[in-house]
């Protein structure tokens, strides 16, 4: 009890910031592209066709802000355009030119029709322009939006002790044992579940505070697990996920170059081809059905393509997660990435990260996700309420306590 009660207060606050911005992030891409329709969407011309996709990478290159490169090619071009004649942007990341460049934007928005920049924007900036409102609640979710790992190592301390407090929380609503009771144990374990909406304020602030963290008491276990695994996954998650299931961290062990490269080891066409003839390999031998092509990356530190497709494996319908890494000069596979159908370690952590995104089970789950977040605000403000009272009302005893008689007389 007093475990949950200390531990629960020291979480609050970053509970209660993780699940606001939480439930607001689970329509994240939607948000967004209302809110900046600018960069969204572009004016269309009926007929025309698309860029192909060198040709886009070109344009976005060669319009990219001082310091920046475009590392990447998209494959994922939009089918058709809009009704009203627009057509969805392509989205170009920018990486910096040298490891401590400071650059002016890290996304690009492109006309996938003309080529042309319909704006960019530095996601990390702060919360003040529409641009980069979202983006700023997404760093602050994980993060709290602090600079260099601190707001991530905070998280994930906070993370761990979410984590154990979940057990503690479902332990103290267990019935105590009462061996003359004819009550079942069920019977005994029924009003935690319940509200009273009958009684008063303070009991049903008590009731919702218990019945509510237990209801979610597994979906919170997932999302307090899953922050590990983002935040700590080397320090925490890892270290205790490796010694109960295998992993495969080829793609995690990859090793930095001495030097980052500073040109391109070859053009994006031949490492396109060397890329597919890669994965068609790779394919065959994991047994995997290929639907689409998602995107190529050039990793400089590492020296390696990192080669992105749709396959039977994805938990994602929208997004190909399915990768390799081949090195930028031979092709030779140095790691891959599969959501499923690899070492159970592997699977069980993507499910754990997709659960945690609402990347799966479509809009059903993510509002799900949504009043999850509205969920453990409500929990988390309870409890503190709960504890406020508690202190007001040992304050209150104290002072109406009678004084000690002074026994000392005057001579």
């Amino acid at each position: 009890m007093v475990w949950h009660r200390w531990v629960g207060l020291a979480m609050a606050a970053f509970l209660v910031i993780a699940g606001f911005t939480g439930a607001i992030i689970a329509f994240q891409d939607e948000l967004d592209a209302w809110l900046n329709p600018h960069l969204y969407q572009a004016l269309s011309q009926p007929g025309q066709p698309m860029l192909d996709v060198y040709q886009l990478q070109a344009q976005a290159q060669q319009q990219a802000p001082a310091n920046t490169r475009v590392d990447e090619l998209q494959f994922k071009l939009p089918q058709s355009t809009l009704e009203d004649h627009h057509a969805e942007a392509m989205i170009f990341r920018l990486t910096p030119v040298g490891p401590q460049a400071s650059i002016p934007a890290d996304q690009l928005f492109i006309n996938p029709q003309s080529g042309k920049v319909l704006g960019s924007r530095l996601s990390t900036a702060g919360p003040f322009q529409r641009e980069t409102l979202l983006p700023f609640l997404y760093k602050l979710h994980y993060s709290l939006a602090l600079p260099g790992v601190s707001g991530r190592l905070i998280m994930g301390i906070v993370a761990v002790l979410w984590t154990l407090d979940t057990f503690v929380a479902f332990f103290l609503t267990l019935p105590r044992r009462q061996p003359q009771s004819k009550s079942s144990y069920w019977q005994r374990w029924k009003p935690a579940w319940l509200v009273k909406w009958q009684a008063s304020t303070t009991r049903i602030n008590f009731d919702l505070h218990r019945a509510v963290g237990l209801w979610l008491c597994s979906v919170l276990l997932v999302f307090a697990w899953s922050s590990v695994m983002f935040n700590l996954r080397e320090q925490v998650y890892l270290p205790i996920m490796t010694k109960l299931m295998p992993f495969d961290l080829s793609w995690r062990n990859i090793p930095k170059l001495p030097q980052p490269l500073t040109s391109l080891p070859m053009p994006w066409p031949q490492a396109h081809q060397l890329a597919q003839q890669a994965m068609q390999g790779f394919a065959k031998n994991h047994q995997l059905q290929i639907d689409y092509e998602d995107r190529l990356r050039l990793d400089r530190e590492r020296g390696v393509y990192q080669y992105f497709v749709h396959s039977s494996a994805d938990l994602r319908q929208d997004r190909g997660n399915t990768a390799i890494a081949i090195d930028a000069y031979t092709g030779e596979i140095k790691g891959h990435w599969l959501p499923t159908q690899d070492q159970s370690g592997n699977t069980f952590s993507n499910w754990l990260g997709a659960l945690h995104m609402g990347q799966v089970f479509g809009m059903p789950y993510r509002i799900f996700v949504c009043c999850t977040g509205l969920s453990l605000v409500l929990v988390t403000v309870t409890g503190v309420l709960i504890w406020s009272r508690k202190r007001a009302g040992k304050s209150r005893v104290t002072l109406r306590a009678p004084q000690p008689a002074n026994t000392l007389q005057r001579h």
